[in-house]
Parts: structure tokens; sequence; C-alpha cells
């Protein structure tokens, strides 16, 4: 791709639920924009003129990729896209692009309420992660649970991680140890779904993030590239010695190898005349 042909107006993408504005913020960018979705992008670059704008709605809905990619690499106006989430987006889009959100309000439930006010909240299958996890354990209804685990797809390590602070692992075992990434994602989450029958109720236990180790990067430092070996290595008087010349005292006390010896600078005798009294007379 030239120089010549790249857009110098970065692409946005707006993200944000259903009814949130995401398609009125994307018209308040390109007012006079072409409205393209998607899932179903067929289009001539040539006939798309720079000072009117394209705007692509619901990325996160079966987007045609390659088409997607070649609107935001040749067209040079500016181009909107829209999604529910940015997980859903593909990351080669979404690098590309600038990220903004449309905003907490549901205006279209505000409207909804103003024409029919005894209306019903509408059902959402959109769940952030402590709520699927709280509605995992409470919901009765697997089928409804495996159809929010699959719509949601929340990353496998990250839902188990949750799921294990709350409930017996023996009841995730097969699910992680089986079914984790050798069986397909939708097999996954099914499976998941019934592996517990619900009924549980209390306050949720959120998973504590682990303590950073600097074990790593200090082995990196040392010339060591599995980390487990440097506490063997460092038994080594050798090693140990030569090691506390790369590191400093703080690193030494938590490899528990003793602190530097620090040589202290001879002070070179001085000589002092001793002067007599008579010479302050």
């Amino acid at each position: 791709m030239g120089l010549i042909n790249m857009n110098k107006n970065r692409p946005i993408l707006i993200t944000g639920k259903t009814g949130t504005g995401k398609s009125t913020k994307a018209k308040t960018i390109t007012p006079d924009a072409i409205v393209l979705y998607a899932n179903d992008i067929d289009f001539d670059l040539g006939s798309f003129p720079v000072e009117q704008g394209i705007i692509i709605e619901d990325v996160h809905y079966k987007p045609d990729k390659n088409a997607i990619l070649s609107i935001l690499r040749h067209y040079r106006g500016q181009v909107v896209l829209t999604s529910i989430n940015q997980k859903s987006v593909p990351s080669e889009i979404k690098s590309m692009c600038q990220i903004k959100r449309a905003g907490s309000t549901n205006h279209l439930r505000d409207s909804i309420d103003i024409l029919a006010p005894r209306s019903e909240e509408p059902f959402s299958y959109e769940r952030d992660t402590y709520s699927l996890v709280m509605e995992y354990l409470k919901e009765t209804d697997r089928d409804l649970m495996s159809e929010i685990l699959l719509f949601n797809k929340p990353p496998d390590t990250q839902i188990l991680s949750w799921l294990v602070e709350n409930m017996h692992p023996n009841r995730l075992i097969f699910v992680d140890g089986v079914v984790k990434r050798r069986w397909s994602q939708k097999y996954f989450y099914e499976m998941l779904a019934y592996a517990h029958e619900g009924k549980q109720y209390g306050r949720g236990i959120m998973p504590k993030r682990k303590q950073y180790s600097k074990l790593p990067s200090l082995a990196r430092r040392l010339g060591v590239k599995n980390p487990k070996l440097l506490m063997p290595l460092l038994k080594d008087e050798q090693f140990k010695t030569w090691a506390k010349t790369k590191l400093n005292n703080a690193e030494c006390r938590m490899l528990k190898i003793g602190e530097k010896r620090t040589r202290r600078k001879k002070l070179e005798p001085q000589n002092i005349e001793q002067k007599k009294l008579g010479d302050y007379i």
C-alpha cells in the first residue's frame, strides 16, 4: 500500500449496548455518510465520495472482515464503525481504529417508556463477568444458562477462575481438564452450563489478583531462560557471587543471597601539623 492511498482520518469504532446511541453518535461525526452493514458489504470504493464518509454498522455480527479491511485501507474519507462490544470485533479491524464509547444511557428504553410506560423490560443476553457468574450460580434453567454463556463467550480461563472461587472445584474438573480447548467452544459452554444445577445463593467471591513476581525478569537478566532453574543455580557459590555483581541489594535480599559487599574507600593518612601554644601568641 503506497503512501498516496493512506487515510489521514483514522477510523473510529463506537461501542455500546443496544439503544445507547451508537448510530446517532456516528451520524454526528459523518452526517451525510453512506451506511453499510458489516455482514453484507457490496461496494465500489470509486463510487463513494471522499467527503461523504462511510458508517459500517454492527461489526460484532458476522462481519465481512476482508471487505471492511479493504475499506479501512483504501478509502480516504472518514470511516465510523459501530459494535455492541469490543471483544466481538476482529483484532485486525480493532487495531486500526480509534475506540470511543457511546455512553451508558439507554435512549431506546427511554423512548419506549414514554410510548408505553407499563411495558416490561426486554430480556437481554448481554452480561458482564460478575453478573454472568452470579447468574450461573443461581439460575436453575440450565438451557437458558447455556444460551447466555454462548452469547457472551467469556474467556475459558477467566470464567473458570471466577467459578472455582464460588463452588466446589470437583464440579469443574471434567470441563477444565477434558473439554477446554480440546472440544469445540460451543460444547465447552454447554458442558459448563450443566456442570452446576444452580440454586446457590449468597455473595459472590471475586478471584484475587496474583502478586506480580519479579523472578522471571531477574532470571532473564542473569541469562537463565527458565525461571524455575534460577534458585537451584544460586546454590552454587560461584554463580551466586557472580549474580551479586549484576543485582542491587534489594534484589539480592529478595533472592535470599545476602547483600553485596560494598568496598569502603581507604582513607589515606593525613599529616596534621601540630601547633604549639607559642604559635598562637
